[in-house]
């Protein structure tokens, strides 16, 4: 089972905007100065709005199917990705290298030291 709902809350422990997942929803939290000001911390993240619930999706459905493994573990993974002539190195879920709507970002090419 992949999201099939969303939650909008506040976190009150000084923590920055965030997504995070329970169960079968995605949750959408605010920081809890953003929220005293009245301000939102995810500005402009309308375009990668697909990419965050396929990637909350792929943690839900690995905890599904494979309960003693760790799915949060793959946001520390990191890749080297190749844009144009520069090498960058990024977590697995940095929305800004993503090439599709997964959530995940797959290198252009793998490059080995």
């Amino acid at each position: 089972m992949c999201i099939d709902d969303v939650v909008f809350a506040c976190a009150i422990d000084g923590s920055p905007p965030y997504f995070t997942y329970e169960g079968s929803t995605m949750l959408i939290i605010n920081s809890e100065t953003h929220a005293k000001h009245g301000i939102s911390g995810f500005k402009d993240i309308e375009r990668y709005i697909d990419a965050i619930v396929s990637h909350e999706s792929i943690h839900a459905v690995i905890k599904r199917i494979e309960p003693s493994v760790d799915p949060d573990a793959i946001d520390d993974l990191e890749v080297i990705v190749v844009r144009g002539r520069m090498k960058f190195q990024v977590t697995l879920n940095n929305m800004a290298f993503a090439v599709d709507s997964s959530g995940l970002v797959l290198p252009d090419q793998w490059v080995n030291y």
